[in-house]
């Protein structure tokens, strides 16, 4: 009799199992898939370890199944708490229809939110002289660095130029003799709060934003500037 019992708890935990799977291939965000994960495929997972103790009894392997549900039940709902959360933080978006308590009564600042999208970039084959009057003609402090695809490479700053005329002839030199590679970049769904403090820990005065290794943006300190003038109003 256990027997049966045991094959019917394992049958409908697969059920639950396959609900929860096409759950996570169906539904329209991270959110609800989690929920799918989290409720369905966490029920149906300890129906079958429980299912399979009935069958099984007091065994090893019985032992050992129900000592699996339990950390199961135990670790489940804290990762997927853990993903949720993490998701939210870095900005992805939930559903339009879902309704939603914040976390916080502030609204979270990112740097998308701020950066300007009109960047100016220069090829890495550039002359110096080039980078030089793109400076110059669009008012900047430096130009970020990408291949034809648009990937970023590196960036090259007034400060990197003013260096290499002491050592190097501008006129043959390349952007990349002189760019910078090692670079700071932040995603669109950084929260600004962690851009303020890369300025206020560094020397630098802009740092690129990069989504998919393509920059989308730049942020400097006058956008700052102008984004703390305008939440003062």
């Amino acid at each position: 009799m256990s027997e049966v019992v045991g094959i019917v708890i394992i049958g409908i935990g697969v059920l639950f199992d396959l609900s929860g799977v096409i759950g996570l291939i169906r539904l329209p965000d991270v959110y609800n898939r989690l929920q799918a994960a989290t409720k369905c495929v966490t029920m149906g997972t300890c129906m079958i370890l429980f299912g399979f103790f009935i069958y099984t009894g007091f065994t090893p392997a019985g032992i050992k199944a129900i000592l699996t549900l339990i950390f199961i039940l135990v670790s489940s709902p804290t990762a997927a708490h853990a993903i949720a959360r993490a998701s939210y933080k870095y900005g992805i978006k939930l559903m339009e229809r879902s309704v939603c308590d914040l976390y916080s009564k502030e609204e979270i600042v990112r740097c998308s939110a701020i950066m300007n999208r009109d960047v100016t970039t220069i090829l890495p084959d550039a002359t110096l002289e080039d980078a030089i009057s793109l400076i110059v003609k669009r008012n900047i402090t430096g130009l970020p660095v990408v291949d034809k695809s648009g990937n970023l490479l590196g960036i090259i700053t007034e400060k990197d130029i003013i260096d290499y005329k002491r050592i190097g002839n501008i006129k043959v030199a390349k952007v990349r003799d002189v760019m910078t590679q090692n670079v700071l970049t932040f995603s669109p769904h950084t929260p600004l709060e962690e851009v303020l403090k890369a300025f206020s820990e560094g020397r630098f005065r802009r740092v690129p934003i990069v989504e998919n290794g393509k920059v989308v943006g730049i942020v400097s300190r006058k956008d700052i500037m102008r984004f703390l003038k305008r939440k003062e109003k």
